[in-house]
């Protein structure tokens, strides 16, 4: 039975694919304000690189470590004229073991969460 069962893969750990570990925080800032602090935390508690930094889009991307690596994205939205919705997001390359929690997203939500 063992060897059907190994033929047909059913031992095999399915990926979690499309799942992101993720964090939302909801920061008491306009929405420039909100923006540039994100930026800011983003390169100086992750030491990230930034690749894509779209203000009118509301999205932030940054990458670390080596290539293909875990990615972090935040997205911002305007609740009010002093109340922004922070979302931080972890991606992995295609095939690569998805952890429940990511030390990167806690680091940036509990450094946002943190008074300025």
């Amino acid at each position: 039975m063992k060897l059907i069962a190994r033929w047909l893969g059913l031992n095999r750990r399915v990926p979690r694919v499309g799942l992101h570990p993720r964090r939302d925080v909801e920061l008491e800032e306009s929405y420039d304000e909100a923006y540039a602090r994100v930026l800011t935390a983003v390169e100086t508690v992750l030491g990230a690189n930034v690749a894509l930094a779209d203000r009118t889009g509301g999205r932030i991307e940054a990458r670390f470590g080596l290539v293909n690596n875990e990615r972090v994205a935040c997205t911002l939205e305007r609740i009010g004229e002093t109340k922004t919705r922070v979302r931080v997001e972890a991606y992995f390359p295609a095939g690569a073991d998805v952890p429940e929690r990511s030390r990167a997203v806690d680091a940036l939500a509990a450094a946002l969460a943190s008074p300025p």
